[in-house]
């Protein structure tokens, strides 16, 4: 009898093996991977015909935060442990669930916080009116950031906008450019002070293309102001206009510049390759490129992190088409200059360098025809 158990228990045992391995937890994901997973299925809401409810955004919300909340207890890791919790203060104050936020900002170990995620959680505690916690992990973020120049003008515009002290924020930049030691150094400084002068409330609305313009014109030989020189200029682009020049260089070491593409229509594709979305922009493009073919160049300007995934991507949706990627992400090079903040978007430029259209996407029956036209313009032969 004892061996028939034994040999019924082992055969039990077999028969599981399937069962078991099917319940095997799988890698632990990113927080990246989880934000990307929430992202497509906020766009499933709006997919169809009808846009959701309220109270279906609402639902949504709420099943995310719960994901969160299990993600940062049982699989995140590193920076993701604070990260997650910031993400979960976010959604838990969309939410009105302030006592939820609270303590996801309190169980944030301070000492080992990131210095902007120090700031963000800053954020959401001036938010919740917590000003012993702001304050503390503010102290934080500057005392992490205490030999990184970068990261304290980060903190300095976070202070001047979003928590609106202005003053300490002001003093920073003063503290910066004071410790400057050359006209780059000052015009990081300056760069990063017009950021903040963007966003900040208490200015007249033009003052951030007027603070651009200034560094232009003090600092014409820094990169930060060349920059600052393109922003502005890309500010006031319309139908018609000439194109400032450009030059960079692709992934596979192919030189890209303005001059050389004169007498062809270009498409400037500003876009996160990785991301998921692009394809419908793409096909269009094909469609043209196998139309027009010499007559069309498609230059790839990608948002994305990691160039060699980049190339993958667009070796896929884009072949043959040169793909600038620095792997800044949204501060790339050339998004900075032509003032994309948001991607995908395409601009247009004819056959003699001028724009032909702007902000152009095909995701709406409208916003298709406005890229044909625009095109249409960018390809005519004689302007």
């Amino acid at each position: 009898m004892a061996y028939a158990a034994t040999m019924t228990r082992a055969a039990i045992a077999v028969l599981l093996l399937p069962f078991l391995a099917a319940q095997t937890p799988p890698d632990s994901r990113t927080l990246a991977q989880l934000q990307q997973a929430f992202a497509a299925q906020r766009d499933s809401q709006y997919a169809g015909d009808k846009a959701p409810t309220r109270e279906q955004e609402q639902e949504l919300l709420k099943r995310q935060l719960d994901e969160l909340a299990s993600f940062v207890e049982h699989e995140a890791k590193g920076e993701d442990r604070w990260d997650g919790r910031i993400a979960i203060a976010e959604r838990a104050i969309l939410l009105r669930q302030k006592d939820r936020a609270a303590t996801a900002l309190q169980q944030l170990d301070i000492a080992a916080v990131p210095t902007l995620t120090s700031m963000r959680g800053a954020e959401f505690a001036d938010e919740l009116g917590d000003s012993a916690l702001r304050d503390r992990l503010v102290a934080r973020a500057l005392e992490a950031a205490a030999t990184n120049v970068e990261l304290r003008l980060q903190i300095a515009r976070i202070l001047m906008t979003r928590l609106r002290d202005v003053p300490r924020g002001e003093k920073l930049v003063a503290d910066a450019l004071a410790a400057a030691t050359d006209d780059e150094q000052r015009a990081v400084v300056r760069w990063f002070a017009c950021e903040a002068i963007r966003e900040r409330e208490d200015l007249p609305e033009n003052s951030y293309y007027e603070a651009l313009e200034k560094l232009a014109k003090d600092l014409p030989a820094t990169y930060w102001g060349a920059v600052a020189r393109d922003r502005n200029a890309a500010s006031q682009f319309a139908i018609g206009t000439t194109m400032f020049d450009f030059a960079s260089t692709a992934i596979d070491g192919t030189k890209v510049a303005s001059t050389s593409l004169r007498g062809r229509a270009v498409a400037l594709v500003f876009c996160a390759l990785t991301e998921s979305g692009n394809e419908p922009l793409f096909t269009a493009l094909a469609t043209l490129k196998k139309q027009h073919a010499d007559g069309l160049a498609i230059v790839v300007i990608s948002a994305d992190a990691d160039a060699s995934a980049a190339a993958t991507a667009a070796s896929k949706l884009a072949p043959g088409a040169p793909v600038v990627c620095d792997g800044r992400g949204l501060r790339a090079d050339l998004l900075l200059r032509f003032h994309v903040e948001a991607v995908p978007t395409v601009v247009a430029i004819d056959r003699s360098g001028a724009i032909a259209g702007l902000n152009l996407h095909v995701e709406t029956r409208d916003a298709s025809l406005e890229f044909d036209e625009a095109m249409t313009r960018a390809l005519r032969k004689s302007q």
